[in-house]
Order: structure tokens, then C-alpha cells, then sequence
């Protein structure tokens, strides 16, 4: 049969089909705004940390946790001495960033510099006079602070409502307040969290779609480790009747 004669009975449209480029099924779609500065984040902290936990401490690093303390409780734009902090070189332009609905100037901080902002800065209190690494990754911030809300059978009120008073806040600027607070607890219990996925929540938090699922996120974690421990607590009671139900052996 010749070639014109099989293209012929090849079904409608087949000739045109092409392969895909080589390669193309590898291709990951570009990551998010908030998982963007969630990377960024995670690893100007690492870099930070990997200095302070030397057995010589670097310079820059100690450095750089005094000059993000001062920076807490402002706006990036007041801070340009930290822009290396909450810059993402490798950020979309700032004109596809979304902004703060109110407002409307374009050179005001982005949600994601913001969230970079608040979250290098918070670390830096959290870091401070600390032997141990306060940056945790795979440990969210709310399964941190759920780890204090309980000491044995007893509640901390404290931590309660300084959790339900960050779940509550209607902005970011309100929040700030309310996590800086947990991040002191934190610090003195000597419990860490990922920075890089809290940054990434506080992106999210800015945008009024998403930040009821951010305070979802962070309730689950919160109250999960309460389960837990009534869950770990019920496995052991069998165990213990079993025991206490034994007979003693007989003496000999």
C-alpha cells in the first residue's frame, strides 16, 4: 500500500497530532505568590539560623536578628535597611503581586512583603538568646501553640485566648500583635514552627477569600494535639487495667 493510500484511512485530524516537547510532563506550574514567600522565607531563616547555631556564632547573622527585632511593629516601607529580608529576587513583577484593597497606590508593599516582613521579624524574636533552632520545618504554627494549651489536665487560658484573639483579627497588622504574643510563649517554652509555611499563611491571610481557610489550617493544628493526647490516653488505659488485673506471680 503506498504512503498516500495509508494516510488516507488514518482517522480525521491524526496527521496533525504532534508528540509533546520533551520533557513538557515535568514542567511544574509556577508556584503561587504565598508559596513563593514561603520558600524565600524559609530560606533567608535557614540562612540566618546556620550562622547563630555555629560553635562560633556569625557576625552577620547576630547581626541580622538585631536589626529584624527593630523592624517589628512596622511597614517594609519603613524599613529599607531589611529589604534583603523581605525582597524575593524571583518574585513575579511587582505589578501582578496583589496588593492591600486599601490601598491604591502602586508602590505600596505587596501581601507577599508584608508576609516576608512580619514573618523574618517575628523569627528574630523567636530566635533570640535561643541555643536551639526556632525554625521547624513540617511543624505548622498552630500544632506549636496547640503543644502549649495543655500541661497535663491542665488548660493554660492564656494561650486559649491569645489564639482565639489572633482567629478573630481582621487584619494583618492586628494579627501581627496577636502571633507576637504566641511567638514569646513559644520562645520560652523553647518550641519552634516553620517559618516558610507561616509566611505563606500570612499572604493568604491578607486576602479576604482565603483567610478563613488559613484560620482553619491554624485551628486544626491548634486543637489536634488536645486529641491526640485523649486518643494516646485511651490506648494506654486497656493496657493499664490489663496490668492492674494480672495476677502477681506466686512466690517461691
Amino acid at each position: 500500500m503506498s504512503e498516500q493510500s495509508e494516510q488516507s484511512m488514518m482517522p480525521a485530524g491524526a496527521a496533525e497530532q504532534t508528540p509533546p516537547p520533551a520533557g513538557a510532563a515535568d514542567q511544574a506550574a509556577p508556584p503561587s505568590p504565598a508559596e513563593q514567600t514561603g520558600r524565600f522565607v524559609a530560606t533567608t531563616v535557614r540562612r540566618i539560623q546556620a550562622g547563630l547555631l555555629r560553635p562560633t556564632p556569625s557576625s552577620w547573622s547576630r547581626a541580622a536578628l538585631a536589626r529584624l527585632r527593630r523592624g517589628l511593629g512596622k511597614e517594609p516601607q519603613e524599613c529599607p535597611d531589611l529589604a534583603e529580608f523581605y525582597l524575593d529576587p524571583d518574585a513575579p513583577a511587582p505589578g501582578r503581586h496583589r496588593r492591600p484593597a486599601a490601598g491604591p497606590d502602586v508602590d505600596a508593599p505587596t501581601r507577599a512583603e508584608r508576609a516576608a516582613h512580619l514573618a523574618t521579624g517575628l523569627y528574630a524574636a523567636h530566635q533570640q538568646s535561643q541555643a536551639a533552632p526556632m525554625h521547624q520545618p513540617g511543624t505548622s504554627f498552630g500544632t506549636a501553640v496547640g503543644a502549649l494549651r495543655w500541661a497535663g489536665d491542665q488548660e493554660n487560658p492564656g494561650v486559649l485566648r491569645r489564639f482565639q484573639a489572633l482567629g478573630t483579627a481582621g487584619d494583618l497588622a492586628e494579627a501581627a500583635q496577636h502571633a507576637r504574643g504566641l511567638v514569646q510563649l513559644l520562645r520560652q517554652a523553647g518550641r519552634g514552627f516553620d517559618y516558610g509555611d507561616f509566611a505563606a499563611d500570612l499572604v493568604r491571610f491578607q486576602d479576604p477569600a482565603q483567610a478563613p481557610n488559613v484560620r482553619l489550617k491554624w485551628g486544626r493544628g491548634f486543637y489536634a494535639r488536645r486529641a491526640d493526647a485523649e486518643a494516646d490516653a485511651r490506648t494506654a488505659a486497656p493496657d493499664a487495667r490489663t496490668s492492674a488485673a494480672a495476677p502477681a506471680p506466686a512466690a517461691r
